[in-house]
């Protein structure tokens, strides 16, 4: 119970750090997009700042919650931001959120609550072999460079979904790498700091800072968060399951049957709220004006 709760909370946090830095990051110029400039350029900006309070305030949050339960428990709970992330970002613009959003929104948002409890997720371990951890890097790091070289040829919403998918891809690498972290915490600071997790995290969070900003600067969080929302819980469970040996404790065909329904619903709301209004008229003013 109370992994579920500091995962509600780390979700709650994320979507007010998200509609936050998106605001900013937009009216950056586009290209700094990809570039660290863009990060020497938003840390100018308080409002961003907030948001990377916010952020950090997330980040323990989630931290605590996988130190409390498994990451396939954890991971598909941060979707909840979602549904916060909606109302959020509409706060000070005409556009206001309508049925085309919540419908998707709570398919997505359900579908992970099925998921946690007729799943039942369990796990006790944080710690795999040498060859694992570099083959999960190697697979994000493929799929990554090749998201961001589709990203580099479009524009508008179509960008910020790619980089979205990449932020996505990233951050479940990060997840698992959390959970190896915080683990090491059990035997004090002095000797996590001699282990390579906590460097290695380190590192892949500023790429993922990164892709994550530029994703909010190429058009409406709408556009990239559902899918950072998915791509994240999807790959980190992957990984746990592959590397850490948790499991769905859900059995029968009926059990199982459920859960494979609850992981579509959350697919399916996904990208209906990629194809939302708030996306898709962003999109159809940004071709007007390059036009």
């Amino acid at each position: 119970m109370l992994a579920v709760v500091l995962a509600l909370l780390a979700g709650l946090s994320y979507a007010g750090a998200s509609v936050l830095q998106q605001r900013v990051a937009s009216e950056q110029p586009p290209e700094l997009s990809l570039r660290p400039a863009l990060l020497l350029a938003l840390v100018r900006r308080p409002l961003w700042l907030l948001g990377i309070a916010l952020d950090i305030a997330a980040y323990g949050f989630e931290a605590g919650a996988l130190a409390a339960g498994t990451v396939v428990t954890v991971a598909p709970l941060l979707v909840s931001g979602l549904l916060f992330a909606l109302p959020l970002s509409t706060i000070g613009h005409a556009a206001r959120v309508t049925r085309k959003e919540w419908i998707p929104a709570i398919s997505v948002t359900g579908g992970l609550a099925v998921f946690v409890v007729v799943g039942s997720p369990e796990g006790d371990r944080s710690t795999a072999s040498a060859t694992a951890w570099i083959t999960a890097g190697v697979l994000v790091g493929i799929v990554t460079l090749a998201l961001v070289s589709l990203a580099v040829g479009s524009v508008g919403a179509r960008r910020a979904l790619y980089l979205g998918v990449a932020t996505g891809t990233v951050y479940g690498l990060t997840a698992v790498l959390t959970k190896a972290t915080v683990d090491l915490l059990d035997d004090g600071v002095v000797e996590l700091l001699g282990h390579w997790q906590l460097y290695v995290l380190l590192g892949v969070s500023v790429v993922g800072l990164l892709l994550n900003q530029s994703a909010f600067q190429a058009g409406h969080v709408a556009a990239s968060l559902p899918a950072i929302a998915v791509v994240n819980p999807v790959l980190s469970s992957t990984f746990a399951v592959t590397m850490f040996g948790e499991h769905l404790e859900a059995s029968g065909a009926l059990a199982v049957t459920v859960t494979v329904l609850a992981v579509v619903a959350m697919v399916v709301g996904t990208i209906a709220l990629a194809r939302s209004p708030l996306v898709t008229h962003e999109e159809q003013s940004e071709e007007r004006v390059t036009t």
